[in-house]
């Protein structure tokens, strides 16, 4: 009821300012009226009607405004949960210390590389010149009279005879032996092998085709025999 009071007291206070100019108006003419009724007959006392106040609730308060309905706050969407936010955060890398700088050594100058020179082409070597076979120390038949080899200091007459078939009949043949053909002889003297350097035939041969008795004698002895 206060609050209600408290509410209307405005339209309460116009609608007592309205009683009063009523009754006032009214008031008035019924006083106006009076002495004119006095004049003519008895005064009569005028004795004014009971003011009838009209109840509160006839007084229809002007109606308050409503206030404009405020639109509807739209509430925000809740944030779907993000897959991210349960993934676990990768953990900070552990930041590696710097490095202490190292000034760069300076540059060697690189020297250029010598120019390969070009090899020499191999010399070819001369191919050796084959010397001409040596005669062979034999002969097929004698060229002449055959001498008498048994004059040579160690060839008997078995020697002598197997020399002769041989191919060797003459002492200039055996003085002119090299050594390739004193060793192809030699080869073929079975048990007299060696005797042709051990006794030195191919000297005695050069003294005796030379008919240097003295000198052979000197030298190897005395002659068994005339040549």
């Amino acid at each position: 009821m206060i609050d209600l009071i408290a509410n209307l007291w405005p339209t309460i206070l116009i609608a007592l300012a309205i009683g009063l100019a009523t009754g006032w108006w009214i008031w008035g003419g019924a006083k106006d009226e009076g002495l004119f009724e006095a004049e003519n007959d008895e005064p009569v006392a005028f004795v004014p009607p009971p003011l009838e106040l009209e109840p509160e609730t006839a007084v229809q308060p002007a109606p308050t405004p409503f206030p404009a309905p405020e639109p509807p706050v739209e509430a925000d969407p809740e944030p779907e949960p993000s897959i991210v936010a349960n993934v676990a955060e990768p953990e900070p890398e552990a930041e590696l210390e710097a490095e202490p700088e190292t000034m760069p050594e300076p540059a060697t100058p690189v020297e250029p590389e010598p120019e390969a020179e070009p090899e020499p082409e191999p010399e070819l070597e001369p191919e050796p010149v084959s010397e001409p076979a040596a005669p062979s120390p034999f002969l097929s038949a004698p060229e002449g009279e055959p001498d008498n080899l048994t004059r040579i200091k160690g060839v008997g007459p078995k020697l002598a005879d197997l020399l002769n078939s041989l191919g060797v009949f003459h002492f200039r043949q055996i003085a002119s032996w090299n050594d390739a053909q004193v060793t192809e002889v030699d080869s073929h003297l079975d048990t007299f092998k060696g005797r042709i350097a051990r006794d030195r035939w191919v000297d005695q041969a050069k003294l005796l085709d030379a008919r240097n008795v003295a000198a052979f004698e000197r030298e190897f002895g005395k002659l068994n025999g005339p040549i």
